[in-house]
């Protein structure tokens, strides 16, 4: 099944407040470009990358989404356009798209991911948990 992971383009640099969209070549096209270069190594051709101008997470730049048909969706914050942060992100594409439905278990997180998640978002389709 296919996963998306939009990447927001617009994010702002937090050292210096500016924005730093693509033509700036700072988080969004960067990130993204890294993404799609470790996910072609690991041979994930399940999970596409897009981008977006804005996420609407500006206080934890840079941001993804993640999401798939039937699957719970996260966002997620705080990623930097370095290979261990896109290295991270990959390892936890792999074990969400292992799940049928989107929830992998935290012991399954690359450490890389933890402390940045903004929200779960479930898919419109999929039942509440626990009920």
């Amino acid at each position: 099944m296919t996963i998306d992971v939009i990447v927001c383009e617009t994010c702002r640099q937090p050292d210096t407040g500016q924005e730093a969209g693509p033509e700036a070549g700072w988080t969004g096209a960067m990130f993204a470009a890294l993404l799609e270069g470790v996910l072609a190594s690991a041979g994930a051709e399940d999970v596409r990358v897009g981008t977006m101008r804005c996420l609407m997470s500006c206080r934890r730049p840079c941001a993804v989404h993640i999401r798939s048909p039937g699957r719970m969706g996260y966002v997620l914050g705080d990623l930097t356009p370095e290979r261990s942060a896109v290295e991270a992100l990959v390892g936890y594409l792999l074990a969400y798209g292992a799940t049928y439905n989107g929830v992998v278990a935290y012991r399954d997180w690359p450490d890389g991911v933890k402390g940045r998640f903004v929200a779960r978002i479930p898919a419109p389709d999929m039942q509440p948990l626990g009920k």
